[in-house]
């Protein structure tokens, strides 16, 4: 019977995941932001990107990430199997994004660099140090 459980989980996290580039794309969307496709994908950061994380606890191993860009700075939006979580702090430097983001009430400072249609960098917490990688799945291209 344990094992059906976790198998139900597992779809029900997956289904989540699945649906989750359509959530994200409205979730920055309001009646004073005029996001469209064209200003949404013109530089090496904004996009949705698919990320998984080694060793990450059960929930948060993989994930979207929406990056938008929001005048000379970025909005950043996680979206887990855990919830939807917004990144705080957001800085870039060169081809790397850096964002603070709170889970479970513990901070994790996330550091990204953007290779084309990769990322890949680390996420720290009081838990440890986490690597990450992803692709891009939203994109004009």
């Amino acid at each position: 019977m344990k094992d059906y459980s976790k198998l139900i989980f597992k779809i029900f996290v997956a289904a989540i995941l699945m649906a989750m580039p359509l959530q994200a794309t409205l979730a920055f969307t309001d009646s004073s932001d005029d996001i469209t496709v064209e200003t949404f994908i013109k530089d090496k950061f904004e996009g949705g990107w698919a990320y998984t994380v080694a060793g990450a606890p059960e929930g948060y191993e993989e994930g979207f990430l929406l990056i938008v860009a929001d005048g000379n700075s970025y909005k950043v939006q996680i979206q887990t199997g855990g919830g939807t979580m917004k990144g705080e702090n957001v800085t870039t430097k060169g081809s790397t994004i850096m964002f603070d983001v709170m889970v479970e009430g513990d901070k994790v400072a996330v550091s990204l660099k953007v290779a084309g249609s990769t990322i890949s960098g680390t996420s720290t917490s009081s838990q440890g140090t986490f690597a990450i990688s992803g692709t891009k799945t939203l994109s004009q291209e």
